[in-house]
């Protein structure tokens, strides 16, 4: 293996906040795998500016673990990110992963997420370390691994020696326009095969009755900027 740290993303349309979460992990990887599923925006152009991205092209399914294996399959790191395009970590992890990666006694990391909803001034957390937001996020790589489950997939055979950090990174993807918001909705609804629950209820009221907290925390610095010219 070439490199000690691959990320993985799977991209679709997420022009938005992709530059940012790049930015964010650049100099904690080595290498960047974006495997695109079809965007129409400016996305692919976004990938091909970062030096360290390698882009894959497919569009022939919608799976979100097929798309996630085809990362998986060009990945070169001892270590992997999975990592979405509206996540933006904060500058610790830099300093932290090498570190974290010279451990040869753990087979994955979690970290912690701030989970932003409606506006970039509240989120669904109840605190800071709050369970519900709290996934692993870095992986030892070995031969074993296998993305399940075509929507919320997993990552099967991940060892079992996991530990926690503290980092923590912040979810955008809930900032996003209403009508782009239903749409993921009813995007994934379809890959569930669930009945369409969705499609009736207008724009607006997508994101009603969640039990939002204000976000007090600063931005990670990269996006900063891009917060301070769209309150």
């Amino acid at each position: 293996m070439k490199a000690n740290v691959s990320a993985m993303y799977i991209v679709k349309d997420e022009e938005q906040f992709l530059p940012y979460s790049i930015r964010s992990i650049y100099e904690a990887v080595d290498e960047i795998i974006v495997v695109d599923n079809g965007s129409t925006d400016k996305t692919v152009q976004i990938a091909n500016s970062f030096d360290k991205v390698k882009l894959l092209q497919d569009d022939t399914k919608d799976n979100f673990a097929y798309l996630r294996n085809l990362a998986l399959e060009e990945a070169e790191g001892e270590w992997l990110i999975k990592i979405d395009a509206d996540e933006v970590f904060y500058p610790n992890l830099a300093k932290e992963i090498k570190r974290l990666t010279s451990d040869k006694s753990v087979d994955a990391y979690t970290c912690w997420f701030y989970h932003l909803t409606g506006d970039y001034w509240h989120m669904q957390n109840s605190c800071d370390f709050d369970p519900m937001y709290h996934r692993q996020f870095l992986y030892r790589n070995h031969d074993g691994l296998r993305w399940e489950q075509p929507v919320h997939e997993y990552l099967k055979g991940v060892g079992p020696n996991v530990l926690e950090t503290a980092l923590h990174y912040v979810h955008y993807g809930y900032t996003k326009s209403l009508s782009k918001i239903k749409d993921k909705f009813i995007y994934y609804g379809r890959l569930e095969g669930l009945p369409d629950t969705v499609s009736h209820i207008p724009e607006e009221k997508i994101l009603e009755g969640r039990k939002l907290t204000p976000f007090m925390y600063d931005h990670p610095p990269v996006i900063q900027g891009y917060i301070n010219t769209n309150k």
